[in-house]
């Protein structure tokens, strides 16, 4: 009996203290934070243990003084010791990891970091960048600002992610878009959206309607949402629960958010299993750089359309290119030169920006599509079955 009370209290501690630590410290303690706690818990057991070994007074006094000692100076001492470690973490031991982060955020759906530069990391893998301007793009804003390439009116534009709100605010700024839902699981990202002055109005925005949620939940539990634009700059193709945003099955659910003529635009992250399983789901598309644009009717794509969006774009009130700049007749020339590529008998390569479905699945053929049950990316990354 008394080693099954064991065991049972063996099973509680475990299940109650994963439900305790992952749900509710961790939304409210810091890594380190949480480390204090469990020094100082663990000597408390140990100073209530001793207590119920016999021995004279005095000895458990000193015992007893002893273990307070050393709880005072673990708690003191572990922030100091503890100083950069998510930059090491990060980093694997790096020379970068001596450098502190601008921003931390740490919480129940893990840790998000900004380094010096601004770019921001969910869980220490890339996440995004703050950047809004298409004249110095580092972080592939001309994606988002392309909208309008593949879709004459994307007035209702779902976007599941909201990471560094970079997207978001281009997104939200584009004329033609009346309404923005953006669903993200993390609610820590809106903190730091609020905090960086490139994107913080976005979280304003009349056209925003910010939801925190998972967004294959969401959907489900939206049935009757649809949708001109479904875009989703998603995370490394091998991460954990990738699947959930690449396989056949999830773009079923978004086919059926879909307005007649809308489009899903996401990132494959070069994968090209990725890309086989996005361009075999839908019967028109390309890859555009290292996304795709899916639609079940032809894609509308007008250059002339695009042109006259961007001359128009403004964010916080500011016009976003220079027509009077040299870079903008330079950078202009380079993105209307893309047209040439939507033709039919144009000689393409895959290193080139746009590339039509039809020879994306020619050059994939023989590659497994991505479903829920086989985790394509997620399981065959790292023995080079990409």
């Amino acid at each position: 009996m008394r080693t099954g009370l064991l065991y049972l209290a063996n099973i509680v501690g475990a299940a109650s203290g994963s439900v305790l630590t992952g749900f509710v410290l961790m939304d409210r303690f810091s890594l380190v934070e949480m480390g204090q706690w469990l020094v100082a818990a663990g000597l408390v057991c140990a100073l209530i243990l001793g207590s119920t070994i016999k021995a004279p007074r005095s000895i458990q006094l000193r015992r007893a003084a002893a273990i307070a000692a050393v709880a005072v100076l673990a708690v003191v001492a572990l922030p100091a010791a503890s100083d950069k470690l998510l930059e090491a973490l990060q980093s694997k031991g790096g020379p970068e990891g001596k450098t502190a982060f601008t921003q931390v955020v740490e919480n129940r759906s893990g840790i998000i970091t900004v380094d010096h530069s601004g770019t921001v990391y969910g869980n220490g893998a890339y996440d995004g960048h703050f950047n809004v301007e298409l004249t110095n793009d580092v972080n592939g804003i001309v994606r988002p600002y392309a909208l309008s390439l593949f879709h004459a009116a994307p007035r209702d534009v779902l976007m599941i992610g909201l990471a560094s709100g970079s997207w978001a605010q281009v997104l939200a700024n584009n004329p033609a878009v009346a309404s923005l839902t953006i669903v993200e699981i993390n609610p820590g990202y809106a903190g730091l959206v609020a905090g960086n002055p490139s994107v913080a109005s976005v979280l304003t925005h009349p056209k925003l309607k910010l939801v925190t949620d998972d967004g294959r939940r969401w959907l489900r539990m939206n049935a009757s949402r649809r949708f001109d634009a479904i875009v989703i700059n998603s995370t490394f193709h091998f991460r954990a629960n990738a699947t959930n945003l690449l396989s056949t099955d999830f773009l079923a659910i978004l086919k059926a958010h879909l307005n007649p003529g809308g489009i899903v635009f996401y990132n494959t992250t070069d994968s090209s299993r990725v890309q086989r399983t996005g361009c075999a789901s839908f019967a028109h598309g390309a890859r555009f750089m290292n996304h795709v644009v899916l639609s079940s009717t032809p894609i509308d794509w007008n250059f002339a359309r695009w042109r006259r969006t961007l001359d128009a774009y403004r964010i916080d009130g500011r016009p976003m290119l220079d027509p009077s700049s040299a870079a903008y007749t330079q950078g202009m020339a380079r993105l209307m030169a893309l047209e040439s590529l939507t033709r039919p008998d144009a000689a393409r390569t895959p290193a080139d920006l746009l590339e039509p479905c039809a020879q994306v699945l020619a050059r994939t053929a023989g590659q497994t599509l991505v479903t829920d049950d086989n985790m394509g990316t997620e399981w065959r990354h790292f023995w080079n079955q990409q």
